[in-house]
């Protein structure tokens, strides 16, 4: 995170004065530097901008008790301030086609994940075999994975951070479970495929996007980030890559990793 990038949270809170162009210039800038490079608040935007027409269509139709019960709750919680319940970075629409049969099996891994922390979406796209979270999110895990003794543990310099690379299909592409320790970073990279990821515990801030467990994040062939796990605890995070990646500066010297 940067000065200048404004985090997801204040992002949100600045949309309706850049949708009114009211924002001042540096603000104007920081959104629209963080709209490019977090596909969850573009996402957001997107909404936003369907909501007037949507409401216009609804507006001469009377409202069944319940909805107006739904609306009258949902608008006391932004009154109030309180913070939706659950992940607040969701998967892309074309992401579920994993969970499809003959779909992508790693990555339908961290859907599953992803799932079982979140009602929206499992009322979306259903709940079957949604993995339910757990304090101790690694014992929840291990039943869909490979036997731990296969994993192979790597340390690539990052700050005591680690990866291990726990599943490897006949294309090339991997499963890895990363450990970053709190107030560290994972050295900056690029990537030569998508990679998919999904926060276990702890939290990251990945660019404008700040991750807690059960959150997604995707990241497209040739984006370029180095994430930081927030102080005071470890981050884990599941991830699958289509492609290895590789690390910029000295660390480049090594080669790719996957």
């Amino acid at each position: 995170m940067t000065v200048l990038i404004p985090t997801c949270e204040r992002v949100i809170g600045l949309l309706t004065d850049y949708e009114d162009k009211a924002l001042g210039p540096l603000d104007w800038l920081g959104v629209r530097l963080h709209l490019a490079l977090c596909p969850p608040c573009r996402t957001f935007l997107e909404a936003f901008d369907r909501a007037p027409a949507l409401l216009r269509r609804v507006q001469d139709e009377d409202a069944p008790p319940a909805a107006e019960s739904a609306l009258a709750g949902a608008l006391a919680a932004l009154r109030e301030g309180r913070i939706p319940k659950g992940p607040q970075h969701h998967p892309e629409p074309e992401a579920w086609a994993a969970l499809d049969p003959g779909g992508d099996p790693l990555r339908a891994v961290l859907l599953r994940l992803h799932l079982g922390h979140c009602e929206s979406c499992r009322e979306r796209h259903g709940g079957q075999g949604a993995i339910a979270p757990s304090p101790e999110p690694l014992e929840t895990l291990r039943p869909h994975l490979p036997p731990e003794a296969r994993w192979r543990w790597i340390r690539h310099g990052l700050g005591g951070g680690r990866v291990a690379v726990v599943q490897r299909d006949a294309s090339g592409a991997s499963l890895n479970l990363a450990c970053l320790p709190g107030g560290r970073s994972t050295p900056v990279h690029t990537h030569e495929g998508l990679e998919c990821a999904l926060i276990l515990s702890g939290a990251l801030q990945d660019g404008p996007a700040h991750l807690r467990p059960g959150d997604w994040i995707a990241h497209d062939p040739g984006s370029l980030h180095g994430p930081t796990a927030d102080p005071g605890g470890e981050c884990w995070a599941l991830i699958a890559l289509e492609r290895p990646i590789r690390f910029t500066g000295w660390r480049g010297a090594l080669g790719r990793f996957r």
